[in-house]
Parts: C-alpha cells; structure tokens; sequence
C-alpha cells in the first residue's frame, strides 16, 4: 500500500520507482492538490479529497472514489467505483461500466483526455487494452438521490442522475507536464530511451463530437493568432498589445491557482523534495 494523504495546495508526482505495479495507492483527505499516478498499478482510492485532481496512469484492477468534493480524476481502469461523491469530473478509459453508488450529483463523465510517454507501456503492464476501454459513458447508477434500493433493475430513469456526458463543446485536453528520463528512467531504470516506445498521443478512442469540438477550438486559436500577427499595428500599439495579452495571463495564473503550480512543477523538475 502507498499512501498519498493529507496534500494542502500542492502538487506530487509518482512514478514507476516508486512503487510496484500490483501496489495499491490510496489518496486522501487532500486538499486543491494534484496528484500525478503516472505509473502501472492494481487499485486505487481516492477519498475525502476536495478541489484536487488526481492523474490515474494504468490501474488493472479497480478505481474507487468516495466522499470527495469538485475533484477531477482522469482514469485509465478495469472499472470505477464512486460513492457519495459531488460536483466532479471523470475523463475515463475504462472497460466495464462506471458504477455510481449513493448520494452522487452533479458528476459528469467524459473521454480519456491525457497521455504521457509511458502511457502505453504501463497499459501493457497492466492488461489493459485500448479497444477495450470504450465504457466510460455507460453509467449505472445504483441508490441515488431518494433511492432506497441497490438493485440495478429497479431503479427508474425518472431518478436522479448521478452523472451526465460531458457537452462536446467542454471537452479539453489535459497536458501531463513531464517527459523522457525525468517521467520514469523508461521504467527500467536505464538513462537510455528508446523513441519507437513512446506515447505521442492519446492512444484511447474518442467519438468524433468531441473530436470536432475540439478542432474547432483549435482553429479558433489559430484564426485568433492570425488575425494578430496581419494587423496593422504601428510598433507602440504592437507592445500595448503585447503588454495587456501578458498581463490577463498574469491575473489569470494567480486567481486560478495555476502560478502556484508552475512553481511546483518547476521544483520537482529540480528534485527538490522538501
């Protein structure tokens, strides 16, 4: 078992050294923390946790969530578990469907969002198969809001929701900001790197919604650049420009937490564990 617990507004990362991959890792009562799982492993928990994210890289058994507040978990699983768990987001790869127990509302479930550069060597060692991993929207959803009953059967589509789809026009990508030597020493404990094993991609399949949704984001972004690398700015009103750009990105990165987060990432990167 490895134990993450106890995280006030910081951000770790695990990797394959630090842990087996039949280990068990449970998260909890963490606070506006993220948590990278960048590794294979057997089970994961995640409990009375509040405003976090937690980065789920291969689980073979089981992802099991319970009492956790505006959490975002992006999982790749056998299944998922959540119990009694409120206004949270789940980017899943999972191949069996999602099971949602108890008192859950305002959960909403989406595609796979991420990937890193071990990520398809740790679904291996996890079995996991990509073309199997396509239940993430197939929700059951036992003892809701007002039920009484766990039997799948008797619940009535006029209960509750415990969890909806993500609207296609939502769906983001997740970046994992850690790469090569510094992710895993390529699980082997080696300083060297073999290019052809590599995860470039988001290997799980997404419905084409999403996929349009996004590329229009895309688009836009690059409509949006263009339109302000043609104008006609005289070279003054170019660093106004470039000024106010900068300084909404600034207010954006305090309010969100984010420079809190560049600061961190930026420790680990050093090694510096304290």
């Amino acid at each position: 078992m490895c134990v993450i617990e106890g995280l006030k507004k910081s951000t770790v990362v695990r990797r394959p050294k630090d842990f087996p991959s039949t280990s068990n890792i449970r998260v909890a009562d963490c606070d506006d923390a993220v948590v990278y799982l960048l590794a294979p492993m057997s089970y994961v928990s995640i409990v009375d946790c509040r405003d976090c994210v937690v980065v789920v890289g291969a689980a073979s058994r089981a992802v099991r969530v319970e009492r956790c507040h505006r959490v975002t978990v992006i999982a790749a699983s056998k299944r998922l578990r959540v119990r009694n768990v409120r206004d949270s987001m789940f980017h899943l790869a999972v191949q069996e469907k999602p099971t949602f127990i108890g008192d859950c509302s305002g959960c909403t479930v989406a595609p796979y969002n991420t990937f890193y550069e071990s990520l398809e060597r740790h679904l291996a060692i996890a079995k996991l198969e990509v073309k199997k991993c396509t239940m993430w929207n197939q929700v059951v959803e036992l003892g809701g809001v007002g039920v009484t009953s766990t039997d799948e059967k008797e619940i009535t589509e006029n209960e509750k929701k415990s969890a909806c789809e993500l609207a296609p026009e939502n769906f983001a990508p997740f970046i994992v900001p850690f790469r090569g030597e510094s992710l895993d020493e390529q699980d082997t404990g080696s300083s060297g790197s073999n290019p052809t094993s590599l995860t470039r991609a988001n290997p799980f399949f997404i419905d084409d919604a999403y996929v349009f949704a996004l590329d229009l984001k895309v688009k836009a972004v690059a409509s949006l650049r263009k339109s302000l690398r043609d104008a006609d700015l005289s070279d003054e009103r170019k660093r106004e420009l470039q000024a106010t750009i900068q300084s909404y990105f600034k207010d954006w990165l305090s309010s969100s937490g984010a420079m809190r987060q560049v600061y961190e990432l930026a420790r680990i990167e050093r090694g510096d564990t304290r």
